[in-house]
């Protein structure tokens, strides 16, 4: 029997194919509720039982059974689908079920046409392979912390008033299951910027001074670390250089998170911080 109420995009290159019971139809799926889980213990040599070492999500595979409805142009779409699930290429997927949406980057681990005979629909058999496991929200959230809030726009009516520096922090709140990565561009000026997460009292650092020209970027994912000094004129200069030792590539944990960003001189007033980040989720 179809699958209804649930919708598959998957994504790749510029490309789409959209699952939602029209020119395809879903006939079975799993994996997308969770991942398995793997416990490694060590066990005692005096007493009943073990210890624990570590616990680590693995990766997600998902199966997806789908049918292509229409009786006309199989022969095209057979080849069409041949292509687009190519092993030696990745893509991204969006489940939407019951409303909620989030998305998870794949690997084809294995795609087969089921058709006994040309006669009947053509059906097909997908396996993704998921190395980050995580469900990840649909869009990039953007929080912005600025310095000057209020005044007057152009054209102004009198009275008017003039902009003012805001506080330098601002909750955060991750939404997710887990905590999650963010990327941070810190616009200059300012003298050995710092940004921190007073949830963990962790924080990143970098002793060089900040032009009005340029932005700090950091970015904390696993694998993909970045510290970046970019220009207005499109230069790139590598930070990892000018990081405190004590720096730390803090995540937003689960529920409030309290950022503050800073620079040892207080005359120096930057343009603002943004944070910019995805809610991890467990499944869907």
């Amino acid at each position: 029997m179809q699958v209804n109420n649930i919708l598959f995009l998957f994504s790749k290159d510029g490309e789409e194919i959209v699952m939602d019971g029209r020119l395809f139809g879903i006939w079975a799926y799993s994996g997308i509720e969770s991942s398995e889980y793997e416990i490694e213990t060590r066990q005692y040599v005096q007493y009943d039982g073990a210890g624990l070492l570590a616990r680590r999500t693995l990766p997600r595979e998902i199966m997806v059974e789908f049918e292509y409805t229409p009786w006309e142009g199989k022969g095209d779409m057979r080849q069409k689908l041949i292509s687009f699930f190519d092993p030696k290429s990745k893509g991204r997927l969006t489940v939407e079920i019951y409303g909620t949406a989030r998305g998870i980057d794949y690997e084809i681990k294995s795609f087969k046409v089921k058709n006994q005979n040309i006669f009947s629909r053509l059906r097909c058999l997908l396996y993704l392979q998921c190395p980050d496991p995580y469900f990840q929200s649909t869009v990039q959230i953007c929080e912005k912390i600025s310095t000057l809030i209020g005044g007057w726009k152009w054209k102004f009516t009198l009275p008017f008033r003039m902009k003012q520096y805001g506080p330098l922090e601002k909750t955060i709140v991750n939404g997710g299951h887990l905590p999650a990565p963010v990327e941070v561009f810190f616009r200059g000026p300012a003298v050995n910027p710092r940004i921190v997460n007073h949830r963990t009292g962790q924080y990143i650092r970098l002793k060089r001074t900040l032009t009005t020209d340029d932005t700090l970027y950091i970015s904390t994912a696993y694998g993909k670390k970045t510290v970046e000094i970019r220009t207005e004129g499109g230069s790139t200069e590598d930070g990892w250089d000018y990081l405190d030792l004590e720096s730390e590539f803090f995540w937003l944990q689960k529920g409030e998170n309290r950022i503050e960003y800073s620079g040892e001189d207080e005359s120096v007033r930057s343009r603002g911080v943004e944070v910019r980040y995805r809610e991890l989720f467990l499944g869907i």
